[in-house]
C-alpha cells in the first residue's frame, strides 16, 4: 500500500464532514444559503470559514483520489494479467446501488452515485495517452467560465428568461422540512427522503465536470509523482505557496460575497465570487496535498498522520457511518435538534464524530483487514467475499486492490 494515498483520503474525510454538516442538521435545500436560517455572527463567521478553507477543497481531493484509484487498479489487474473490464463495471454498479440505498434511506445528499456515474465515464479515457488527459481535463475545467459567460450575456440581454429574475427562498417550504426531519415519523422521514434525493438527481450532471479532477488523478498516478515523492520536493513546495497563498485569497474573496450579498439576487458580483470559487477550490485543494505531502516526507511528522491511514483505508465505512450517526443523532429518531443548532454549534459535532472515526477506524483495522462496507464492496465486485479477520487466509484478489473508495 502506497500509505500516503490512504493518509491523504482519511485526512480529506473529515473535510467532507465538515462541508456536509451543515446538510444534516438543515435542509439540503438551504445548503448554498444557511444564513436564511441561521444568520447570527458566530454562524455567519463559522460559515465563511468553512466555505474559505473547506467546501469545494475537500471533494476535489476526493473526486483526485478517485481518478488515481482507478488508475491504480488498472495498472496492478494489467500486472497480474487480469482483465479489467471484467470486474471494474461490477464495482462500479455495486457502488451506485450503495449510493441510492444511502440516498433514499439515509441521507439524500448521497454522492456515492455521482461517483459511479463519472467512474463509467472515465473508462472512456483508460487507454489514452497523458497529454490527452491533461487536454479532456483543462478544457472540462472550462465549463463553469463557458455556462458563466453565457448567463451574464443572457442576463444583460432582451432575451434574459424569467427564471433569473431575483426571487427570495421559500422559507414557509424550509421549515416544513424542518418539522419533518425535527418531528415528523419514520415514513414521513422516509417519504421526505424521496422527494430530496429525486430533486437532486440534476445534480450527477456534475459527473461530467468531475472527470476533469479524476483526469488529473490519473496523470498524477502514470508520471510517478506519488510513488517518488521525495524527488518532487522543490516542485511540491513551490506548489504549495503559491497555490495556499492564490486558493485561499480568492476563495475567501467568495465566502465574503457569499456572505453579504443576498439569497436570490443575480449580481455581477456574485456571478464572478461563484465562477471564481470552484476553479479556487481546486487550486487550494493542490496546495492542501502538496502540503500535506511535504509533512509526510517529514519522518517527526509522519508519525502523527499514520493514524489518519486508517480512516483512509475504510473511507467508504467511514462516509456511510457519517451520514448515519448525524441522520440518527439529528433527526426526530434522538434529539430531534434538526434546524436548531448553526455552522458554529455544528462543528462540534463535527470534530468529535471525527475524532471517534480515527480510534473506531484503527481499533477496527488491527482486527480486520477490511471496513465492513470495503469487505462487501469487494464481495459484490468478485463475486465472492474475502477473509475478514487477520488470522484467516488472505485471497489474492483481496489481497492486490487498494482499499477506501478509490
Amino acid at each position: 500500500r502506497i500509505l500516503f494515498i490512504d493518509v491523504l483520503r482519511g485526512i480529506a474525510l473529515f473535510g467532507i464532514l465538515a462541508a456536509n454538516m451543515r446538510a444534516f442538521f438543515a435542509p439540503l435545500d438551504a445548503y448554498g444559503n444557511i444564513g436564511i436560517l441561521f444568520h447570527g455572527r458566530a454562524d455567519v463567521l463559522a460559515q465563511a470559514f468553512i466555505d474559505t478553507f473547506i467546501q469545494g477543497k475537500f471533494i476535489s481531493i476526493f473526486s483526485f483520489l478517485f481518478g488515481m484509484g482507478f488508475a491504480i487498479q488498472m495498472s496492478r489487474a494489467e500486472a497480474r494479467g487480469a482483465r479489467f473490464l471484467g470486474f471494474y463495471p461490477r464495482r462500479l454498479l455495486a457502488l451506485a446501488l450503495f449510493g441510492v440505498i444511502h440516498g433514499l434511506l439515509i441521507w439524500a445528499g448521497d454522492i456515492l452515485l455521482t461517483y459511479a456515474l463519472t467512474g463509467a465515464i472515465l473508462l472512456l479515457f483508460r487507454k489514452r495517452q497523458q497529454k490527452t488527459l491533461l487536454w479532456w481535463a483543462g478544457s472540462l475545467f472550462t465549463v463553469p467560465f463557458v455556462v458563466g459567460a453565457t448567463l451574464l450575456t443572457l442576463y444583460y440581454s432582451r432575451f434574459r428568461p424569467a427564471w433569473m429574475n431575483s426571487k427570495p427562498q421559500n422559507v414557509k417550504e424550509l421549515y416544513d422540512i424542518i418539522q419533518i426531519y425535527g418531528h415528523g415519523t419514520v415514513r414521513q422521514i422516509m417519504a421526505q427522503n424521496w422527494v430530496e434525493w429525486l430533486h437532486s438527481l440534476p445534480t450527477q450532471g456534475f459527473a461530467i465536470y468531475a472527470v476533469a479532477l479524476f483526469l488529473l488523478g490519473m496523470w498524477v498516478w502514470r508520471a510517478g509523482i506519488v510513488q517518488r515523492l521525495d524527488e518532487y520536493r522543490p516542485v511540491l513546495r513551490r506548489v504549495c505557496g503559491w497555490c495556499l497563498v492564490v486558493g485561499l485569497i480568492v476563495s475567501l474573496f467568495a465566502a465574503v460575497v457569499k456572505a453579504v450579498v443576498p439569497a436570490g439576487s443575480f449580481s455581477i458580483l456574485a456571478l464572478v465570487a461563484n465562477l471564481l470559487w470552484l476553479p479556487s477550490s481546486h487550486i487550494v485543494a493542490a496546495g492542501y496535498v502538496s502540503g500535506l505531502a511535504l509533512l509526510f516526507l517529514h519522518e517527526d511528522w509522519r508519525r502523527y498522520l499514520l493514524p489518519f491511514a486508517a480512516v483512509g483505508r475504510m473511507a467508504l465505512t467511514d462516509y456511510l457511518m457519517q451520514s448515519v450517526v448525524c441522520t440518527l443523532f439529528f433527526y426526530s429518531y434522538t434529539t430531534a435538534l434538526y434546524g436548531r443548532i448553526g455552522p458554529a454549534i455544528g462543528l462540534i459535532p463535527t470534530v468529535v464524530l471525527y475524532g471517534a472515526q480515527v480510534v473506531f477506524s484503527n481499533w477496527w483495522l488491527q482486527r480486520y483487514r477490511f471496513g465492513p462496507m470495503e469487505w462487501l464492496w469487494r464481495g459484490l465486485t468478485y463475486g465472492k467475499l474475502p477473509a475478514m479477520r487477520k488470522e484467516e487466509p488472505v485471497a489474492e484478489i483481496a489481497a492486490s486492490e487498494a482499499g477506501g473508495i478509490v
